[in-house]
């Protein structure tokens, strides 16, 4: 039998809403769901006809098979999320709850509630009210509050010995004025689902490294249980290839648990070597200064989906987010595993953050202890992506109150606790207000919502940008969000191409500005919205509509984020074609490595040729003639191009104009 058994609990769900609160005296949770209907998990009732607006409570029930070789195992359960506030039986009996959090995993140990060889039955009971004691609190945020059990949910099987979370750290070890990477060190730690009875007992673990299938380092030793944790002995990777937006390599460690001789559970955990850090107003990724160009996508917004995405869905859009040669992005909340884990394969930075948003307006210690737990349930399960470049402190409360910025200063202080290695950050719409004392100072960078010409009025940009430089001389500046909101103010998407393009072009010119994320890539679905209803209700932010349609200002975004354009291209007598290649030496600005020209004949006919490795400011001749004995294009008629980027995204396409 596998040491580790996970099952995917998708069908055989029944659901029923409760208007009435009669759930619980009738006992739906001991004897069923008396008028339910049949659904599929990941679910969400509030892009239902009649349940649009519905928030209060509903049922769920599920049918599932514990075969007999079982007994003696460990069985749990693990949900990905649930909105919001839910409790959890199994065969008549409460064998857990959740609550405070609709958008972080949790797991329970089923292991004393069910019965061998025959059919078990789990009923979820769900709400999504209105909360005073939950993050989000109350109706103050920006985005659909959908109820359901929204995200995955799966049966664990594993032995006596079993991992609860493990962490593990990928450090890069760079030697010499060149930065060169000769070994990276791989350690870290594995939480036990449960402390050993005996901590003297020590418990053989088993740690394999491997890249592309290939046994990279491998390595079997003891370990003694210190409050339910093992410490893992350090590896040394010979020179390992870095994790880069542009480069998303991944190592797969095979994390196995042995006890009297028998493996007992084993975990695949995919990790990348990459170090991001800082220095003055500088952003370095693998010590190279970089300045990024990203997107913020509102998940959930699809009228069909909600936030019940399947990954195939999750996958459309972070496709759009790349095509658009966006490379940074953040989120409100925290998300699921499976888009992290397209994150880290596709190449795209990520800020995940505790959903506190606006409200209370200044956040206080009675409200600690939840955004601790947020922290927790955040951190620990997400901690080995590598995509995960920041964890996000909150959104949007007032910044400039000294309550809210001692609130974020014990945050911080907490989660560092949990991740020493990760920046951590807060995201303000008061910084512009007076720099040297807002809670955005707290973080690691700076974080800036600017909308200045909308909701913040008409200030002088520029001197409010070299406000915020002069105020922190040690640390770089990320505008957080940019962007247009109808209908709140008008003007279109016109109105949001000039946005983009003007506002780009200044912040280009601030060395102090590492990154921009313009706000937001999708017209989102959020229950504060200013146009439609029901599942429809929205506000008119993106550059794509609520079903993904582009509109003109995603091209515009895409344009803006491309490191690399032709500059001239130029054929001579039909025989010589030669085409200067330049890459932006401000936003974006990073080296363009491992990027491929493709030539596309009026024909159809394609050729492709190497880019070599190009720095920020750079230009580039690439002579393409007749004589090419692998290709022999054609030159007649029109000839367009597309560079590709080293992960298969087009940074930008076109017509090749001849001069």
């Amino acid at each position: 039998m596998h040491t580790r058994i996970t099952t995917a609990l998708a069908e055989h769900w029944q659901f029923q809403a409760d208007a009435d609160g009669i759930g619980m005296g009738e006992k739906w949770f001991e004897h069923g769901l008396p008028s339910a209907r049949s659904v599929r998990i990941p679910h969400t009732w509030n892009v239902e006809e009649g349940l649009e607006e519905y928030r209060g409570l509903a049922w769920y029930n599920c049918e599932f098979h514990i075969p007999h070789e079982y007994e003696g195992r460990i069985i749990r359960l693990q949900f990905d999320a649930v909105y919001r506030d839910s409790v959890i039986w199994v065969n008549g009996r409460q064998a857990g709850k959740h609550g405070g959090s609709g958008y972080t995993a949790f797991t329970i140990e089923i292991s004393d509630y069910v019965v061998y060889g025959q059919s078990n039955r789990l009923v979820v009971s769900v709400s999504n009210e209105n909360s005073e004691t939950a993050l989000p609190i109350r109706n103050s945020f920006d985005w659909a509050d959908d109820g359901g059990i929204i995200r995955g949910v799966s049966m664990i099987v594993t032995g006596a010995a079993a991992i609860d979370y493990v962490k593990l750290d990928a450090i890069p070890v760079f030697t010499g004025p060149e930065h060169s990477v000769q070994e990276g060190i791989l350690n870290g730690q594995i939480k036990l689902w449960k402390i050993p009875i005996d901590e003297q007992l020590p418990i053989t673990v088993i740690l394999s490294v491997w890249r592309e299938d290939v046994l990279i380092g491998r390595e079997r030793y003891e370990a003694y249980p210190q409050d339910g944790k093992l410490q893992l002995k350090e590896m040394r990777i010979d020179k390992p290839a870095l994790w880069h937006f542009d480069h998303p390599n991944l190592y797969n460690v095979h994390v196995a648990l042995v006890t009297a001789g028998n493996e007992t559970d084993r975990m695949l955990i995919n990790v990348g070597f990459r170090e991001i850090r800082t220095a003055g107003h500088q952003l370095l990724l693998n010590r190279e200064p970089v300045r990024l160009m990203g997107v913020e996508w509102m998940p959930g917004s699809h009228p069909d989906r909600g936030v019940a995405e399947t990954e195939e869905q999750l996958i459309e859009v972070l496709e759009q987010i790349k095509h658009a040669n966006c490379v940074i992005t953040r989120f409100h909340w925290q998300q699921d595993s499976r888009l992290l884990d397209w994150c880290d394969r596709n190449g795209l930075l990520v800020q995940e953050e505790i959903p506190h948003w606006q409200q209370p307006a200044e956040p206080d210690e009675s409200l600690l202890p939840l955004a601790k737990q947020h922290a927790e349930e955040m951190i620990l399960r997400h901690y080995n992506h590598p995509s995960i470049y920041a964890w996000g402190m909150g959104n949007e409360v007032d910044g400039q109150d000294e309550r809210t910025v001692h609130y974020m200063k014990q945050l911080k202080s907490y989660m560092l606790t949990l991740d020493e290695h990760r920046f951590i950050n807060y995201v303000s719409n008061s910084v512009h207000f007076k720099p040297d004392i807002d809670a955005t100072g707290t973080g690691d960078l700076l974080m800036w919502n600017d909308y200045i010409g909308t909701w913040h009025g008409d200030l002088d940009m520029v001197e409010v940008i070299q406000s915020i430089d002069n105020a922190y001389p040690d640390k770089p500046l990320i505008v957080a969000e940019y962007g247009l909101c109808e209908p709140a103010f008008t003007g279109g998407d016109e109105r949001r191409i000039n946005i983009l393009q003007e506002k780009t072009e200044e912040y280009r010119k601030h060395e102090g500005i590492a990154a921009l994320i313009f706000f937001s890539l999708n017209d989102y679905r959020t229950q504060m919205g200013e146009e439609g209803t029901g599942r429809l209700r929205q506000r008119v932010h993106g550059t794509t509509d609520l079903y993904g349609n582009p509109k003109p200002s995603y091209q515009a975004l895409r344009e803006i984020g491309s490191p690399i354009a032709v500059k001239q291209a130029t054929l001579k007598k039909e025989k010589e074609l030669s085409v200067v290649l330049s890459v932006r030496n401000d936003i974006p600005k990073h080296a363009v490595n491992g990027y491929r020209f493709i030539l596309i004949s009026s024909d159809g006919s394609r050729s492709e040729y190497a880019i070599p490795l190009m720095q920020p400011g750079e230009e580039y001749r690439l002579v393409i003639t007749k004589d090419d004995v692998e290709v022999r294009p054609s030159f007649a008629g029109e000839l367009h191009f597309d560079i590709l980027r080293p992960t298969g995204f087009s940074a930008c396409k076109g017509l090749l104009n001849l001069v």
